[in-house]
Protein backbone atom coordinates (compact mmCIF):
# COMPACT_ATOMS: atom_id res chain seq x y z
CA UNK A 1 0.00 0.00 0.00
CA UNK A 2 1.76 3.29 -0.95
CA UNK A 3 2.13 6.06 1.27
CA UNK A 4 0.60 9.47 0.88
CA UNK A 5 2.95 12.24 -0.16
CA UNK A 6 2.95 15.74 2.02
CA UNK A 7 5.23 18.14 0.87
CA UNK A 8 7.43 19.07 3.88
CA UNK A 9 7.60 16.03 5.62
CA UNK A 10 9.23 12.56 5.46
CA UNK A 11 6.21 9.86 5.74
CA UNK A 12 7.15 6.80 7.17
CA UNK A 13 4.23 4.53 7.77
CA UNK A 14 0.77 4.27 8.86
CA UNK A 15 0.05 3.46 12.73
CA UNK A 16 -3.42 3.56 13.27
CA UNK A 17 -6.66 3.67 10.88
CA UNK A 18 -10.40 3.88 11.73
CA UNK A 19 -13.38 4.42 10.16
CA UNK A 20 -12.85 7.79 8.70
CA UNK A 21 -9.19 8.38 8.80
CA UNK A 22 -5.46 6.79 8.66
CA UNK A 23 -2.08 8.34 11.41
CA UNK A 24 0.85 8.23 9.43
CA UNK A 25 4.63 8.74 11.34
CA UNK A 26 6.20 10.95 9.61
CA UNK A 27 9.15 13.72 10.07
CA UNK A 28 8.74 17.56 9.78
CA UNK A 29 11.88 18.17 7.49
CA UNK A 30 12.57 21.57 7.96
CA UNK A 31 13.20 20.79 12.27
CA UNK A 32 13.69 17.84 12.15
CA UNK A 33 10.78 16.89 14.50
CA UNK A 34 8.88 13.75 14.60
CA UNK A 35 5.03 14.43 14.05
CA UNK A 36 1.69 12.26 13.76
CA UNK A 37 -0.29 13.40 10.68
CA UNK A 38 -3.90 12.50 10.50
CA UNK A 39 -5.64 12.14 6.87
CA UNK A 40 -9.44 11.63 5.71
CA UNK A 41 -9.98 8.63 4.19
CA UNK A 42 -10.57 9.11 0.33
CA UNK A 43 -13.61 7.33 0.90
CA UNK A 44 -15.02 10.21 3.07
CA UNK A 45 -14.18 12.93 0.64
CA UNK A 46 -17.72 13.24 -0.63
CA UNK A 47 -19.36 12.99 2.75
CA UNK A 48 -20.14 16.50 4.14
CA UNK A 49 -20.48 15.36 7.96
CA UNK A 50 -17.56 13.80 7.74
CA UNK A 51 -15.94 16.55 6.13
CA UNK A 52 -17.12 18.90 8.49
CA UNK A 53 -16.36 16.45 11.42
CA UNK A 54 -12.58 16.41 10.29
CA UNK A 55 -12.03 20.10 9.72
CA UNK A 56 -13.94 21.37 13.09
CA UNK A 57 -11.76 18.58 15.38
CA UNK A 58 -8.28 20.47 13.92
CA UNK A 59 -9.65 23.63 14.52
CA UNK A 60 -10.47 22.57 18.45
CA UNK A 61 -7.53 20.55 19.43
CA UNK A 62 -5.25 23.82 17.78
CA UNK A 63 -6.90 26.43 20.36
CA UNK A 64 -6.46 23.55 23.30
CA UNK A 65 -3.26 24.42 24.96
CA UNK A 66 -2.94 22.28 27.57
CA UNK A 67 -0.35 19.34 28.71
CA UNK A 68 -2.70 17.05 28.98
CA UNK A 69 -3.80 17.41 25.24
CA UNK A 70 -2.56 16.26 22.19
CA UNK A 71 -1.33 19.26 20.52
CA UNK A 72 -2.05 20.32 16.17
CA UNK A 73 0.90 21.62 14.69
CA UNK A 74 -0.05 22.09 11.19
CA UNK A 75 -3.11 21.74 9.05
CA UNK A 76 -4.05 22.16 5.38
CA UNK A 77 -4.93 20.20 2.22
CA UNK A 78 -2.81 17.71 0.20
CA UNK A 79 -1.95 17.58 -3.72
CA UNK A 80 -4.76 14.81 -4.03
CA UNK A 81 -6.97 16.72 -2.09
CA UNK A 82 -6.97 14.78 1.08
CA UNK A 83 -7.86 16.92 4.36
CA UNK A 84 -4.66 16.13 7.07
CA UNK A 85 -3.79 18.25 10.20
CA UNK A 86 -0.49 17.24 12.05
CA UNK A 87 0.16 16.49 15.33
CA UNK A 88 2.40 16.73 17.81
CA UNK A 89 4.28 13.08 17.79
CA UNK A 90 3.56 10.96 20.70
CA UNK A 91 5.59 7.69 21.54
CA UNK A 92 3.41 5.68 24.24
CA UNK A 93 0.61 3.50 24.62
CA UNK A 94 -3.41 3.95 24.78
CA UNK A 95 -4.93 3.42 28.09
CA UNK A 96 -7.03 0.71 26.97
CA UNK A 97 -3.52 -1.37 25.67
CA UNK A 98 -2.40 -0.67 28.93
CA UNK A 99 -5.32 -1.64 31.09
CA UNK A 100 -5.72 -4.66 29.21
CA UNK A 101 -1.55 -6.01 30.27
CA UNK A 102 -0.33 -6.01 33.87
CA UNK A 103 -1.90 -4.82 36.68
CA UNK A 104 -1.21 -1.07 37.17
CA UNK A 105 -0.05 0.34 40.69
CA UNK A 106 -2.73 2.33 42.13
CA UNK A 107 -1.01 5.46 42.59
CA UNK A 108 -0.40 5.32 38.84
CA UNK A 109 -3.78 4.30 38.35
CA UNK A 110 -4.74 8.07 40.36
CA UNK A 111 -2.30 9.90 38.27
CA UNK A 112 -3.74 9.00 35.18
CA UNK A 113 -6.87 9.36 36.67
CA UNK A 114 -5.85 13.12 37.48
CA UNK A 115 -4.09 14.32 34.19
CA UNK A 116 -7.24 13.16 32.18
CA UNK A 117 -9.40 14.39 34.25
CA UNK A 118 -7.24 18.31 34.59
CA UNK A 119 -6.84 18.42 30.34
CA UNK A 120 -11.04 17.16 29.97
CA UNK A 121 -11.82 20.14 32.88
CA UNK A 122 -9.72 22.56 31.09
CA UNK A 123 -11.41 21.67 27.62
CA UNK A 124 -14.73 22.28 29.17
CA UNK A 125 -13.40 25.71 30.74
CA UNK A 126 -13.41 26.43 27.25
CA UNK A 127 -16.73 25.13 25.90
CA UNK A 128 -15.37 21.96 24.54
CA UNK A 129 -17.31 18.78 25.27
CA UNK A 130 -15.26 15.82 23.82
CA UNK A 131 -18.30 13.08 23.42
CA UNK A 132 -15.80 10.16 23.46
CA UNK A 133 -14.09 9.42 26.44
CA UNK A 134 -12.83 6.18 26.64
CA UNK A 135 -9.45 4.63 27.62
CA UNK A 136 -8.62 4.13 23.60
CA UNK A 137 -8.47 8.10 23.83
CA UNK A 138 -6.32 8.42 26.45
CA UNK A 139 -2.71 7.90 25.41
CA UNK A 140 0.46 7.26 28.09
CA UNK A 141 3.72 8.55 26.93
CA UNK A 142 7.12 7.12 27.89
CA UNK A 143 7.56 9.54 30.54
CA UNK A 144 4.32 8.87 32.28
CA UNK A 145 1.99 12.01 30.93
CA UNK A 146 -1.05 11.55 29.87
CA UNK A 147 -2.99 13.22 26.41
CA UNK A 148 -6.35 12.86 24.95
CA UNK A 149 -6.70 12.20 21.82
CA UNK A 150 -9.36 11.98 19.02
CA UNK A 151 -11.67 15.33 19.52
CA UNK A 152 -12.88 14.16 16.42
CA UNK A 153 -16.87 14.32 17.15
CA UNK A 154 -16.34 16.93 20.05
CA UNK A 155 -19.01 19.81 20.40
CA UNK A 156 -18.05 23.35 20.52
CA UNK A 157 -19.96 26.17 22.90
CA UNK A 158 -21.06 27.80 19.75
CA UNK A 159 -22.63 24.86 18.63
CA UNK A 160 -24.23 23.48 21.83
CA UNK A 161 -25.79 27.11 21.65
CA UNK A 162 -27.14 26.52 18.36
CA UNK A 163 -30.23 24.39 17.93
CA UNK A 164 -28.97 20.97 16.57
CA UNK A 165 -30.65 18.20 14.53
CA UNK A 166 -30.19 14.58 15.57
CA UNK A 167 -27.02 13.50 14.81
CA UNK A 168 -25.69 10.25 13.07
CA UNK A 169 -22.22 10.57 15.07
CA UNK A 170 -22.27 8.54 18.75
CA UNK A 171 -19.81 7.93 21.06
CA UNK A 172 -18.91 4.15 22.50
CA UNK A 173 -21.27 1.82 24.25
CA UNK A 174 -20.53 1.33 27.62
CA UNK A 175 -19.12 5.22 27.81
CA UNK A 176 -22.36 6.84 26.36
CA UNK A 177 -24.29 8.87 29.08
CA UNK A 178 -27.94 7.16 29.34
CA UNK A 179 -28.94 10.99 28.36
CA UNK A 180 -27.35 10.92 25.36
CA UNK A 181 -28.70 7.62 23.72
CA UNK A 182 -32.02 9.20 22.18
CA UNK A 183 -30.26 12.89 20.94
CA UNK A 184 -26.42 12.75 20.75
CA UNK A 185 -26.25 16.34 20.13
CA UNK A 186 -27.37 17.62 22.91
CA UNK A 187 -24.36 16.62 25.11
CA UNK A 188 -23.39 18.21 28.04
CA UNK A 189 -20.09 18.53 30.53
CA UNK A 190 -21.94 16.28 32.72
CA UNK A 191 -22.19 13.77 29.45
CA UNK A 192 -18.33 14.02 29.78
CA UNK A 193 -18.59 13.24 32.89
CA UNK A 194 -20.51 10.14 33.16
CA UNK A 195 -18.37 8.86 30.28
CA UNK A 196 -15.04 9.45 31.90
CA UNK A 197 -16.55 7.90 35.41
CA UNK A 198 -16.80 4.53 33.09
CA UNK A 199 -13.07 5.12 32.27
CA UNK A 200 -12.49 4.99 35.70
CA UNK A 201 -14.42 2.19 36.59
CA UNK A 202 -12.36 0.29 33.85
CA UNK A 203 -8.92 1.67 34.82
CA UNK A 204 -9.58 0.82 38.66
CA UNK A 205 -10.90 -2.28 37.67
CA UNK A 206 -8.86 -4.13 35.05
CA UNK A 207 -10.39 -6.26 32.31
CA UNK A 208 -13.86 -5.06 33.33
CA UNK A 209 -15.85 -6.46 30.70
CA UNK A 210 -14.59 -9.93 31.17
CA UNK A 211 -13.78 -10.12 34.81
CA UNK A 212 -16.32 -12.00 36.74
CA UNK A 213 -15.49 -10.61 39.90
CA UNK A 214 -16.36 -6.95 38.65
CA UNK A 215 -18.22 -6.02 41.91
CA UNK A 216 -16.16 -7.80 44.34
CA UNK A 217 -12.71 -5.93 43.09
CA UNK A 218 -15.14 -2.61 43.04
CA UNK A 219 -15.71 -3.09 46.95
CA UNK A 220 -12.42 -3.42 47.60
CA UNK A 221 -11.96 0.05 46.37
CA UNK A 222 -11.50 2.41 48.72
CA UNK A 223 -15.12 4.24 49.84
CA UNK A 224 -14.31 7.43 48.44
CA UNK A 225 -13.20 5.99 45.46
CA UNK A 226 -16.37 4.44 45.28
CA UNK A 227 -18.52 7.43 45.74
CA UNK A 228 -16.58 9.01 42.87
CA UNK A 229 -17.40 6.40 40.53
CA UNK A 230 -20.94 6.09 41.40
CA UNK A 231 -21.40 10.08 41.84
CA UNK A 232 -19.66 10.31 38.06
CA UNK A 233 -22.07 7.36 36.45
CA UNK A 234 -25.75 8.41 37.94
CA UNK A 235 -28.08 8.00 36.01
CA UNK A 236 -29.94 11.25 36.49
CA UNK A 237 -27.24 14.25 35.11
CA UNK A 238 -28.10 16.74 38.25
CA UNK A 239 -26.75 14.29 40.41
CA UNK A 240 -23.26 13.71 39.15
CA UNK A 241 -20.29 16.33 39.39
CA UNK A 242 -21.00 19.79 39.12
CA UNK A 243 -17.40 19.93 37.02
CA UNK A 244 -14.39 17.71 36.48
CA UNK A 245 -12.88 19.95 38.48
CA UNK A 246 -14.72 19.02 41.40
CA UNK A 247 -13.82 15.59 40.42
CA UNK A 248 -9.90 15.92 40.19
CA UNK A 249 -9.49 17.63 44.05
CA UNK A 250 -11.69 14.51 44.90
CA UNK A 251 -9.02 11.66 43.27
CA UNK A 252 -6.52 14.46 44.97
CA UNK A 253 -8.19 13.23 48.40
CA UNK A 254 -7.71 9.80 47.75
CA UNK A 255 -4.25 10.09 46.03
CA UNK A 256 -2.93 11.60 49.79
CA UNK A 257 0.41 12.43 47.31
CA UNK A 258 0.64 8.73 46.22
CA UNK A 259 0.39 9.55 42.63
CA UNK A 260 3.45 12.02 42.59
CA UNK A 261 6.55 10.52 42.34
CA UNK A 262 9.31 10.46 44.92
CA UNK A 263 11.21 13.38 43.63
CA UNK A 264 8.26 15.74 43.45
CA UNK A 265 7.70 14.21 46.86
CA UNK A 266 11.07 15.09 48.50
CA UNK A 267 11.34 18.34 47.10
CA UNK A 268 8.24 19.41 48.38
CA UNK A 269 8.83 17.99 52.13
CA UNK A 270 12.33 20.07 51.96
CA UNK A 271 10.04 23.45 50.91
CA UNK A 272 7.77 22.78 53.91
CA UNK A 273 9.56 20.84 56.24
CA UNK A 274 8.28 22.91 58.92
CA UNK A 275 4.77 22.38 58.20
CA UNK A 276 4.52 18.39 57.88
CA UNK A 277 2.89 18.03 61.34
CA UNK A 278 -0.17 20.33 60.31
CA UNK A 279 -0.68 19.26 56.24
CA UNK A 280 -0.38 16.39 53.86
CA UNK A 281 0.86 16.57 50.46
CA UNK A 282 -1.88 16.55 47.83
CA UNK A 283 -0.12 17.50 44.97
CA UNK A 284 2.30 19.90 43.13
CA UNK A 285 0.64 22.53 41.23
CA UNK A 286 3.69 24.86 39.82
CA UNK A 287 6.74 24.19 39.57
CA UNK A 288 9.12 26.95 37.97
CA UNK A 289 13.52 27.72 39.01
CA UNK A 290 11.76 30.37 40.72
CA UNK A 291 8.64 29.55 42.27
CA UNK A 292 6.88 25.86 43.95
CA UNK A 293 3.43 25.79 44.51
CA UNK A 294 2.27 22.92 46.40
CA UNK A 295 -1.54 21.64 47.12
CA UNK A 296 -1.81 20.35 50.71
CA UNK A 297 -4.62 19.57 52.87
CA UNK A 298 -4.74 20.47 57.00
CA UNK A 299 -5.04 17.59 58.94
CA UNK A 300 -7.22 19.02 61.62
CA UNK A 301 -10.15 19.41 59.42
CA UNK A 302 -9.09 18.24 55.70
CA UNK A 303 -9.10 21.91 54.43
CA UNK A 304 -7.61 22.57 51.32
CA UNK A 305 -5.20 25.14 51.13
CA UNK A 306 -2.03 26.02 49.07
CA UNK A 307 1.04 26.60 50.22
CA UNK A 308 3.97 28.79 47.71
CA UNK A 309 7.59 29.13 48.10
CA UNK A 310 9.38 31.60 46.24
CA UNK A 311 13.11 31.39 45.90
CA UNK A 312 15.40 33.57 45.91
CA UNK A 313 12.92 36.54 46.20
CA UNK A 314 10.96 37.93 48.45
CA UNK A 315 8.56 40.49 46.53
CA UNK A 316 5.19 40.88 47.79
CA UNK A 317 5.90 39.67 50.95
CA UNK A 318 4.58 43.50 52.35
CA UNK A 319 1.75 42.98 50.47
CA UNK A 320 0.98 39.71 51.82
CA UNK A 321 1.37 40.23 55.13
CA UNK A 322 -1.11 43.63 54.89
CA UNK A 323 -3.59 41.52 53.17
CA UNK A 324 -3.19 38.61 55.60
CA UNK A 325 -5.03 40.84 58.11
CA UNK A 326 -7.68 42.25 55.48
CA UNK A 327 -10.40 40.11 53.83
CA UNK A 328 -12.05 41.12 50.21
CA UNK A 329 -14.41 38.32 48.34
CA UNK A 330 -12.60 39.00 45.21
CA UNK A 331 -9.09 38.43 46.84
CA UNK A 332 -7.44 35.43 47.64
CA UNK A 333 -7.38 34.82 51.66
CA UNK A 334 -3.74 34.92 52.36
CA UNK A 335 -3.51 32.98 55.77
CA UNK A 336 0.19 33.52 56.68
CA UNK A 337 3.08 34.83 54.89
CA UNK A 338 7.24 34.24 56.25
CA UNK A 339 10.28 35.40 55.17
CA UNK A 340 13.06 32.48 55.27
CA UNK A 341 16.64 33.72 53.87
CA UNK A 342 16.31 34.69 50.43
CA UNK A 343 13.04 32.47 50.55
CA UNK A 344 9.63 33.64 50.88
CA UNK A 345 6.43 31.04 52.01
CA UNK A 346 2.63 31.93 51.24
CA UNK A 347 -0.32 29.80 52.88
CA UNK A 348 -3.10 31.01 51.10
CA UNK A 349 -6.90 29.55 50.58
CA UNK A 350 -7.49 27.08 47.78
CA UNK A 351 -9.69 27.93 44.29
CA UNK A 352 -10.62 24.80 42.45
CA UNK A 353 -11.40 26.83 39.51
CA UNK A 354 -8.10 27.20 37.94
CA UNK A 355 -7.48 30.77 35.86
CA UNK A 356 -8.58 33.11 33.71
CA UNK A 357 -5.96 32.42 31.30
CA UNK A 358 -7.60 28.81 30.69
CA UNK A 359 -10.87 30.33 29.71
CA UNK A 360 -9.65 32.54 27.38
CA UNK A 361 -9.98 31.02 24.28
CA UNK A 362 -13.44 32.75 23.46
CA UNK A 363 -14.48 35.74 23.51
CA UNK A 364 -17.09 36.56 26.36
CA UNK A 365 -20.73 38.20 25.66
CA UNK A 366 -20.95 41.02 27.28
CA UNK A 367 -23.25 40.35 30.09
CA UNK A 368 -20.93 38.00 31.43
CA UNK A 369 -17.77 40.38 30.93
CA UNK A 370 -19.03 43.05 32.83
CA UNK A 371 -20.39 40.76 35.81
CA UNK A 372 -16.51 39.37 36.13
CA UNK A 373 -14.77 42.69 34.72
CA UNK A 374 -16.54 44.30 38.20
CA UNK A 375 -15.07 41.88 40.70
CA UNK A 376 -11.41 42.34 39.56
CA UNK A 377 -11.65 46.07 39.35
CA UNK A 378 -13.62 45.96 43.12
CA UNK A 379 -10.38 43.88 44.10
CA UNK A 380 -7.85 45.95 43.10
CA UNK A 381 -9.89 49.19 43.90
CA UNK A 382 -9.90 47.50 47.58
CA UNK A 383 -6.07 47.20 46.88
CA UNK A 384 -5.43 50.35 46.25
CA UNK A 385 -7.43 51.53 49.03
CA UNK A 386 -4.52 49.82 51.45
CA UNK A 387 -1.80 50.92 49.57
CA UNK A 388 -1.44 48.10 47.80
CA UNK A 389 -0.52 47.91 44.65
CA UNK A 390 -0.43 44.73 41.99
CA UNK A 391 2.08 45.37 39.34
CA UNK A 392 1.98 42.20 37.65
CA UNK A 393 -1.57 42.20 37.15
CA UNK A 394 -2.25 39.46 34.18
CA UNK A 395 -4.79 36.08 33.52
CA UNK A 396 -2.88 34.09 35.18
CA UNK A 397 -3.25 35.47 38.47
CA UNK A 398 -6.85 35.85 38.19
CA UNK A 399 -8.25 32.48 39.75
CA UNK A 400 -12.12 31.43 40.12
CA UNK A 401 -13.80 29.62 43.07
CA UNK A 402 -16.48 26.70 42.64
CA UNK A 403 -18.92 28.91 41.69
CA UNK A 404 -17.03 31.08 39.01
CA UNK A 405 -16.29 33.91 41.41
CA UNK A 406 -13.33 35.80 40.87
CA UNK A 407 -10.50 36.69 43.08
CA UNK A 408 -7.14 38.44 42.63
CA UNK A 409 -3.43 37.13 43.97
CA UNK A 410 -0.20 37.55 43.66
CA UNK A 411 0.19 41.09 45.22
CA UNK A 412 3.34 42.23 44.36
CA UNK A 413 4.87 39.44 43.17
CA UNK A 414 7.61 39.01 40.30
CA UNK A 415 6.64 37.51 37.38
CA UNK A 416 8.16 33.70 36.96
CA UNK A 417 6.90 32.05 33.82
CA UNK A 418 10.58 32.49 32.03
CA UNK A 419 8.73 31.11 29.03
CA UNK A 420 6.05 33.02 28.77
CA UNK A 421 7.20 36.67 29.49
CA UNK A 422 6.53 37.68 25.86
CA UNK A 423 2.63 36.56 26.37
CA UNK A 424 2.46 38.14 30.15
CA UNK A 425 3.98 41.78 28.85
CA UNK A 426 0.84 42.05 26.63
CA UNK A 427 -0.48 42.88 29.35
CA UNK A 428 1.45 45.76 30.93
CA UNK A 429 2.23 49.01 29.58
CA UNK A 430 4.96 49.29 26.68
CA UNK A 431 8.70 50.52 27.80
CA UNK A 432 9.46 51.11 31.36
CA UNK A 433 6.49 53.30 33.01
CA UNK A 434 6.44 53.65 37.03
CA UNK A 435 4.70 50.75 38.53
CA UNK A 436 1.28 53.26 40.21
CA UNK A 437 -2.51 53.02 40.20
CA UNK A 438 -2.54 53.77 36.62
CA UNK A 439 -0.04 50.96 35.88
CA UNK A 440 -2.55 48.46 37.48
CA UNK A 441 -5.33 50.21 35.17
CA UNK A 442 -3.79 49.55 31.86
CA UNK A 443 -3.01 45.98 33.00
CA UNK A 444 -6.91 45.54 33.96
CA UNK A 445 -7.62 47.26 30.17
CA UNK A 446 -5.07 44.80 28.50
CA UNK A 447 -6.80 41.90 30.20
CA UNK A 448 -10.27 43.54 29.43
CA UNK A 449 -9.51 43.65 26.03
CA UNK A 450 -8.53 39.49 25.80
CA UNK A 451 -12.08 38.82 27.71
CA UNK A 452 -13.84 40.81 24.85
CA UNK A 453 -12.24 40.26 21.80
CA UNK A 454 -10.67 36.81 22.69
CA UNK A 455 -7.41 38.04 21.35
CA UNK A 456 -4.28 39.79 23.85
CA UNK A 457 -4.01 43.74 22.86
CA UNK A 458 -1.78 44.03 19.58
CA UNK A 459 -2.76 41.01 17.67
CA UNK A 460 -6.24 41.37 15.11
CA UNK A 461 -9.44 40.90 16.56
CA UNK A 462 -11.79 38.06 14.59
CA UNK A 463 -13.48 39.41 11.37
CA UNK A 464 -16.83 38.00 13.20
CA UNK A 465 -16.32 39.96 16.14
CA UNK A 466 -19.78 42.06 17.69
CA UNK A 467 -19.66 45.30 17.92
CA UNK A 468 -19.21 46.71 21.96
CA UNK A 469 -21.56 49.58 23.60
CA UNK A 470 -19.90 52.97 22.56
CA UNK A 471 -19.62 53.80 26.71
CA UNK A 472 -17.48 50.17 27.06
CA UNK A 473 -15.45 50.79 24.01
CA UNK A 474 -14.33 54.19 25.33
CA UNK A 475 -13.62 53.37 28.97
CA UNK A 476 -11.29 50.25 27.07
CA UNK A 477 -9.75 52.78 24.96
CA UNK A 478 -9.44 55.26 28.00
CA UNK A 479 -7.64 52.57 30.48
CA UNK A 480 -5.33 51.57 27.19
CA UNK A 481 -4.02 55.06 27.12
CA UNK A 482 -0.15 54.86 26.26
CA UNK A 483 0.43 57.85 28.47
CA UNK A 484 -0.74 57.45 32.30
CA UNK A 485 -1.78 60.76 32.21
CA UNK A 486 -4.90 59.91 29.85
CA UNK A 487 -5.93 56.83 31.98
CA UNK A 488 -8.55 56.86 34.77
CA UNK A 489 -7.24 58.22 37.44
CA UNK A 490 -8.33 55.36 40.13
CA UNK A 491 -9.57 52.23 39.70
CA UNK A 492 -12.63 53.96 41.58
CA UNK A 493 -13.72 55.29 38.59
CA UNK A 494 -13.42 52.19 36.35
CA UNK A 495 -15.62 50.28 38.67
CA UNK A 496 -18.36 52.91 38.78
CA UNK A 497 -18.67 53.13 35.27
CA UNK A 498 -18.63 49.62 34.49
CA UNK A 499 -21.60 49.10 36.73
CA UNK A 500 -23.29 52.31 35.09
CA UNK A 501 -22.67 49.93 31.91
CA UNK A 502 -23.74 46.76 33.74
CA UNK A 503 -27.18 48.77 35.19
CA UNK A 504 -27.97 50.54 31.22
CA UNK A 505 -27.36 47.18 29.58
CA UNK A 506 -29.12 45.31 32.13
CA UNK A 507 -32.41 48.04 31.74
CA UNK A 508 -31.67 47.40 27.78
CA UNK A 509 -32.37 43.72 28.17
CA UNK A 510 -34.82 44.07 30.61
CA UNK A 511 -36.55 46.43 28.11
CA UNK A 512 -35.96 44.00 24.96
CA UNK A 513 -37.49 41.11 27.29
CA UNK A 514 -40.20 43.09 27.92
CA UNK A 515 -41.21 44.57 24.36
CA UNK A 516 -40.50 40.69 22.95
CA UNK A 517 -43.23 39.79 25.85
CA UNK A 518 -45.53 42.52 24.63
CA UNK A 519 -44.81 41.31 21.41
CA UNK A 520 -45.18 37.95 22.39
CA UNK A 521 -48.51 38.82 24.06
CA UNK A 522 -49.86 41.04 21.34
CA UNK A 523 -49.24 38.49 18.81
CA UNK A 524 -50.76 35.52 20.70
CA UNK A 525 -53.77 38.35 21.15
CA UNK A 526 -53.82 38.79 17.87
CA UNK A 527 -53.95 34.72 16.80
CA UNK A 528 -56.67 34.11 19.64
CA UNK A 529 -58.73 36.77 18.11
CA UNK A 530 -58.82 35.65 14.82
CA UNK A 531 -59.30 32.00 15.96
CA UNK A 532 -62.45 33.50 17.82
CA UNK A 533 -63.67 35.29 14.63
CA UNK A 534 -63.18 32.43 12.45
CA UNK A 535 -64.48 30.29 15.21
CA UNK A 536 -68.03 32.88 15.43
CA UNK A 537 -67.90 33.01 11.43
CA UNK A 538 -67.92 29.04 11.69
CA UNK A 539 -70.62 29.10 14.32
CA UNK A 540 -72.93 31.45 12.28
CA UNK A 541 -72.18 29.32 9.10
CA UNK A 542 -73.31 26.42 10.76
CA UNK A 543 -76.31 27.95 12.37
CA UNK A 544 -77.32 29.49 8.80
CA UNK A 545 -76.78 25.94 7.17
CA UNK A 546 -79.34 24.03 10.20
CA UNK A 547 -82.02 27.19 9.68
CA UNK A 548 -81.93 26.58 5.72
CA UNK A 549 -81.94 22.70 6.42
CA UNK A 550 -84.87 23.68 8.63
CA UNK A 551 -86.71 25.44 6.48
CA UNK A 552 -86.47 23.32 3.58
CA UNK A 553 -87.89 20.79 6.04
CA UNK A 554 -90.82 22.85 6.46
CA UNK A 555 -91.19 23.74 2.87
CA UNK A 556 -91.21 19.89 1.60
CA UNK A 557 -93.59 19.37 4.30
CA UNK A 558 -95.76 21.99 3.33
CA UNK A 559 -95.92 20.98 -0.25
CA UNK A 560 -96.55 17.11 0.96
CA UNK A 561 -99.43 18.22 2.91
CA UNK A 562 -101.05 20.54 0.10
CA UNK A 563 -100.30 17.17 -2.45
CA UNK A 564 -102.08 14.38 -0.31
Amino acid sequence: MSLPILQGYKINQQIAAGGMAKIYDALQISLNRPVAIKFLSKTLLDHHEAMSLFERESLIIAQLNHPNIVQVIDKGISSDDQPYFVMEKINGIDLSELISGAELPFGKKLDIAIQTCKGLSYAHKNGVIHRDIKPANIIIDQHGNAKILDFGIALSNTERKGRQKKTTVVGTLGYIAPEQENDYAQATVASDIYSFGMLLKNLFVQNLEEDADTLKKIKQLPKLLRDIINQCTHTEPSKRYASLSDVRDMLLRVSQGSHLTKTKIKEAEQDTKDLSNQFDLLDVLCKTPQKRVYLFQKKSNQQLIVIKRQLGDSKGLKQARILSSLKHPNIVQVYAAAKSGANFTLISEYLSGGSLASQLLQNMNEQDFLTQACQICSAIHFAHQNNIQHNNLSPENILFDNKQNIKVGDFGQTRTNIKGHEILDKYHPPGNQAYSEQYDIYCMGAIFHHMLYGVPVGEPTPKNQRKLSFRLEKLLDNMLAINPINRPTTAQQVLVELQRIARSSSNKNRSSNISKNNKDKTTKKAKLKKVKQETNKNNQSRMLSIALAISIILIIALLAKDFL
